[in-house]
């Protein structure tokens, strides 16, 4: 069982702002590294390709990144997925999580959110152990998921 998690509003005005934020920050940059040129032509370019490939990928990555949550017969796994990428942010075998329920209003650590923004709304945390220690992460599946990882778990 697959579900893809997106934002439902697209942030056109974010990605806007963000965007034309780091152009004013890396043409800064290039302000301030054309004083260093004659001293050290070749680390200045590469400074500014760093911050460049930095800005666009965190771009990328916050904006027009979606989750995918998929069930299976002995494991949950939840990747990101830019474009037709998949990176896999966690595998965790059924037996290891010991609990899944509602969220509720936590004061809770999370080590991973597979959700958008800060309306934590039909979300649901899981809990589970790593080296000894108790993690929590939070996700959004459907409520068809969630009875059938609910079986799965107890």
């Amino acid at each position: 069982m697959v579900e893809i998690e997106e934002r439902k509003e697209k942030p056109y005005l974010k990605v806007f702002a963000s965007v034309i934020g780091s152009v004013i920050f890396i043409d800064f940059v290039i302000f301030i590294a054309n004083k260093y040129t004659e001293k050290y032509p070749y680390l200045t370019n590469i400074l500014v390709l760093f911050l460049l490939i930095f800005t666009c990928s965190l771009i990328i990555i916050k904006f027009f990144s979606k989750y995918s949550y998929t069930l299976e017969e002995e494991q949950l796994k939840f990747h990101r997925l830019i474009g037709k990428k998949s990176f896999s942010m966690l595998q965790l075998e059924l037996d290891s999580i010991s609990n899944v329920r509602p969220y509720r209003d936590e004061e809770l650590n999370f080590k991973y959110k597979f959700v958008f923004g800060k309306d934590y709304t039909n979300c649901y945390v899981g809990e589970y152990m790593e080296n000894g220690e108790v993690c929590y992460f939070l996700f959004k599946p459907s409520s068809k998921m969630y009875n059938v990882l609910s079986k799965k778990i107890n």
